[in-house]
């Protein structure tokens, strides 16, 4: 375990849960008061790794969701980026670096030029989502999906899971 800073999630694991669809395996280990720690070392330790990783991309702020996603996608892929995807992964990670509103802004372009299904456009959407104005120039305000920069964390750190040969899956998930 690392002594270095980490992050403080005060909802509960039911409070997180509430945010997306859990699978009813999952759900049954969830109990009343249990924090996020708890339930998430759960999941894991019944190898429900998928429900884990939706779980931690609810529970995160989206700048650290962005930051762990661009984490994965490292681990599995490396510098083994199309150009466009290249592009997305700058974009989300400017985004994380500096997250302003330019950035947000500028991250939408790589994110809707990078190939689905896509890792770093995932992230880069997710990056984009996380606030402001979501509609096209000329269209009039619309504000991001509650949730949309996790579900989009969630899709890309999946996404990297599963970037190895099958018989290693479960074990790059958890």
């Amino acid at each position: 375990m690392s002594n270095g800073p980490h992050i403080e999630i005060e909802a509960t694991a039911a409070e997180i849960c509430a945010r997306f669809k859990l699978q009813e395996e999952a759900k049954q280990l969830l109990r009343e008061g249990m924090d996020s720690h708890e339930f998430a070392i759960a999941l894991v330790e019944n190898k429900m790794c998928a429900d884990a990783i939706e779980f931690m991309a609810h529970a995160l702020p989206a700048r650290e969701g962005v930051w762990w996603g661009c984490l994965c996608m490292q681990h599995a892929l490396g510098e083994n980026l199309s150009p466009p995807d290249h592009a997305a992964a700058t974009a989300a990670v400017r985004w994380v670096m500096e997250p302003l509103e330019e950035n947000r802004v500028a991250a939408k372009g790589p994110a809707d030029a990078a190939p689905p299904p896509s890792v770093a456009g995932a992230l880069s959407t997710a990056a984009f989502r996380t606030g402001g104005n979501i509609a096209p120039p000329g269209l009039p305000f619309k504000s991001p999906q509650p949730f949309a920069p996790a579900k989009a964390i969630a899709l890309a750190v999946k996404l990297a899971s599963i970037k190895t040969e099958p018989i290693k899956i479960a074990k790059m998930q958890r």
